[in-house]
């Protein structure tokens, strides 16, 4: 009922707006006005699927200058098949985006794929930043044997008949059994129809899981969040960043699942969560 209510503020989308970020055409969306809110969308999503859809766009809209905007090889931004396309700049298309819209510093708020690289621009750029929020994922301080897997998985499958199928494993909820071959197709589907599959390659050689470090996250001036469900299989690592990091904020709400209907981007925990953020970054 709740994730309902959060959907039913959704207004119509804005009209797409497009900048050259070093040659690539990015696409973004902006709308309401006051503080600036950067959103960043997850891996095979856009800023339609993750933020419009569920109502977190026009939550945030109606009172904070809402920008949301597709990754580069993502929705219908650019999607260059140079794997030198990827890397620092999936970072540093974000930083473009404020230059391009004169913002001086907003707050971030990224999800999945997108909370690690928010993570990267509290390393390369933290001067632009108000606040950052990392949803359904964490800062990425090193790439570990499970992450160096999923990369390799994910290269070899983009040359195979089951794209996205490490993907697809990896977001099941906790506890739930894997599904079989059959299955995995009819999931990943949509996905293949909605990308191109050899930019996404060329991302994963150029590198898409961006690492901040201890010290940059530490040096931090402004306030950070993470907010992640039980059921996310990332859930494990909270315990280790809330130790290395107990200036970093977690909250984790039960029941909630990585993606999906039960998604920790639909509870309306998670917008009232990003509201006290943002007010404690404005108390500073």
């Amino acid at each position: 009922m709740a994730a309902a209510s959060l959907a039913a503020a959704q207004t119509s989308t804005p009209p797409d707006q497009f900048f050259d970020s070093n040659g690539v055409q990015i696409r973004y969306v902006e709308q309401g006005t006051g503080p600036a809110v950067v959103m960043l969308h997850g891996y095979t999503g856009s800023l339609d699927r993750h933020f419009i859809a569920n109502g977190v766009f026009a939550a945030i809209a109606k009172d904070h200058r809402a920008i949301a905007m597709d990754l580069r090889a993502h929705g219908k931004s650019g999607k260059p098949h140079d794997p030198n396309a990827y890397g620092d700049e999936l970072a540093k298309d974000v930083i473009r985006l404020l230059d391009h819209l004169k913002i001086q510093r907003a707050h971030i708020v990224g999800y999945s794929l997108g909370a690690m690289i928010a993570g990267r621009l509290v390393t390369i750029n933290p001067e632009r930043l108000s606040s950052v929020a990392f949803i359904g994922a964490h800062p990425r301080r090193e790439l570990n044997d499970d992450d160096k897997k999923f990369i390799e998985d994910s290269l070899n499958e983009m040359e195979s008949d089951l794209p996205f199928r490490s993907l697809a494993v990896a977001i099941q909820p906790t506890g739930t059994p894997l599904p079989s071959d059959d299955e995995l197709r009819k999931m990943v589907a949509p996905l293949i129809a909605a990308n191109d599959v050899k930019a996404f390659a060329a991302m994963w050689r150029g590198g898409a899981f961006l690492l901040t470090t201890d010290a940059a996250l530490k040096a931090a001036k402004f306030p950070m969040i993470e907010i992640i469900g039980t059921l996310d299989p990332g859930v494990s690592e909270i315990e280790p960043l809330r130790k290395a990091h107990p200036q970093i904020k977690t909250l984790v709400l039960e029941g909630a699942t990585h993606g999906g209907e039960q998604s920790v981007l639909r509870r309306p925990e998670t917008i009232t969560a990003l509201r006290e953020l943002w007010s404690g970054a404005r108390s500073r």
